[in-house]
């Protein structure tokens, strides 16, 4: 634990302007202009941007760009993908498209596959470059994780608390200030119970040295006392505290008291003892003009992790002779299917890799029963786990301090059942198709609606969190280095083969990481 913060701000600095660097230079170009007139913008605008380093497909690959972030966009009721995707996405082409800038990352990639000084390199680079953003946006995991930026050997991941510097109010000096404070702490006014009436007590006091910790000067005309939480009686700002009430018995009960106001002492004191059972608070403002010294303050402690990529690689082959008979007898292009063919595997079991980590890590499971009550259609029962999801995003919000469900992972039979329900309760993304994938189907009761076909339990629903701040999520996610081909000369075999790799982080939040995830079973 630190209490240096530069490394976290400089992150999070990082992460806003490499997001805002990647709208800008792609889909800021054309924002607000007719499609139709979109082409002839890029080719006027690409040497602006980062795809100028493609030179004569560079206009080419930032349309591509810019239509895969329409489509998303158009798929997530007008949303962009989160700034740390665009940062993370922007990075990926930087590295691709400015690979002479001096850093190692950079060599890496230039060395992959051709080099870039021949036509072979530089269409392989382009490939890549092409599939950076539309497969990014395809992964049905993006909005389940925090995206970091990845370096090729380890990275830095960041969380950020905050904490009362100082005894005030209710807070003592170290406790958390989270999304749950619900205490006394900023303010000045302050209430303090100082007793509960036995039917004898008549006086009740309060010294801010010894209930409060230390000496605090009170404020004129701010004292007042309450008993069973009604007003009964206030300060005249000359140190005399003067009130009346009728208790229960309808007698007149008055009380009178005196308040020391720069040494924060009140004494009250009534005619009549204080009703068995009723409390009796004061309440005061601290006087911060007297003693600016009192304000109290807020302390920021990091904690930080190092993480370290994970390797992935596929490799492809085939003979000379099976690749000129393709390309003879039907036109195709065998070592291109190949390479392509392994790249969708790469690309999907990234996807599905996430995904089996965080039901893996998924903590605790609620039960729903499908079987519908006497008296009730299915469908006013199926509307009844919209309460139970509503039970789960609480239970998440007190897990994490942070979020409560924002969306679920259906096995195919459960999503069945959700979309059987139809409008206005599920909602789907225009053109939706049901396809063999992991994929987005839209949302259900207001919670984003996934649907993964292949999951164990197909009446499973893996619900999840996840907040709206930088590392607020219960799995980490980045690429350190992007697929990439690197082909084999071809030897004595007569093999002509490649081998996609890519390194990327895909880790459980070191912090709490399980506490995001859940999961509801549908039963019999």
């Amino acid at each position: 634990m630190t209490t240096d913060i530069s490394k976290y701000l400089d992150r999070t600095a990082f992460l806003q302007e490499s997001a805002q660097a990647m709208y800008a230079q792609t889909l800021g170009l054309v924002d607000g202009a007719p499609r139709a007139e979109w082409p002839g913008i890029v080719q006027s605008k690409c040497k602006e941007t980062i795809f100028d380093g493609a030179g004569d497909k560079g206009p080419s690959l930032l349309l591509g760009t810019i239509n895969a972030l329409e489509s998303y966009r158009d798929a997530h009721d007008g949303q962009l993908p989160s700034s740390e995707l665009m940062s993370s996405m922007h990075s990926q082409l930087r590295s691709q498209l400015a690979p002479q800038d001096d850093n190692k990352l950079g060599k890496i990639l230039d060395s992959a596959g051709a080099p870039l000084s021949t036509s072979e390199g530089v269409e392989l680079r382009d490939h890549r470059v092409a599939l950076i953003v539309p497969t990014a946006l395809m992964m049905v995991t993006n909005d389940m994780v925090t995206t970091i930026p990845g370096n090729y050997d380890k990275s830095e991941l960041f969380a950020l608390t905050r904490h009362a510097n100082s005894d005030f109010g209710d807070m003592k000096k170290g406790d958390v200030i989270d999304e749950t404070f619900n205490k006394q702490y900023g303010t000045m006014d302050q209430r303090r119970l100082v007793g509960t009436g036995d039917g004898t007590k008549k006086q009740f006091t309060l010294s801010s040295t010894t209930d409060l910790g230390k000496k605090m000067p009170f404020k004129p005309n701010m004292v007042m006392v309450y008993v069973d939480r009604e007003l009964v009686g206030s300060d005249d700002g000359k140190g005399g505290i003067f009130g009346r009430y009728v208790n229960g018995d309808g007698d007149t009960v008055v009380l009178t008291g005196t308040v020391a106001y720069e040494d924060g002492g009140i004494t009250t004191d009534f005619s009549t003892g204080v009703a068995s059972g009723l409390d009796v608070h004061f309440g005061f403002d601290i006087n911060i003009e007297s003693d600016p010294s009192l304000i109290p303050g807020i302390e920021h402690r990091m904690e930080s992790w190092t993480l370290r990529p994970h390797e992935s690689a596929l490799g492809c082959s085939s003979t000379i002779q099976a690749q000129f008979s393709m390309g003879r007898e039907f036109g195709m292009n065998l070592g291109q299917m190949n390479l392509s063919a392994s790249r969708n595997v790469l690309a999907s079991e990234r996807d599905r890799n996430r995904l089996m980590a965080m039901y893996f890590f998924a903590k605790g499971e609620t039960e729903w029963s499908r079987g519908i009550p006497s008296g009730l259609n299915y469908r006013e029962h199926y509307q009844s786990l919209n309460v139970k999801f509503q039970e789960i995003s609480q239970k998440l919000m007190l897990a994490t301090r942070k979020s409560g469900m924002v969306g679920m992972v259906c096995g195919g039979k459960a999503a069945a059942l959700l979309r059987s329900l139809g409008h206005p309760f599920v909602k789907t993304v225009p053109g939706y198709r049901h396809i063999a994938q992991p994929h987005l189907v839209g949302t259900a009761f207001g919670y984003v609606f996934k649907e993964d076909p292949y999951m164990d339990d197909p009446w499973g629903v893996f619900c999840y969190a996840k907040g709206a701040s930088h590392g607020d999520a219960g799995f980490v996610a980045g690429d350190a280095i992007t697929m990439i081909n690197f082909p084999h000369s071809i030897q004595a075999d007569l093999k002509h083969k490649n081998t996609l790799y890519d390194l990327a982080y895909r880790d459980l939040h070191p912090k709490n990481g399980r506490s995001w995830f859940t999961w509801l079973r549908i039963v019999d």
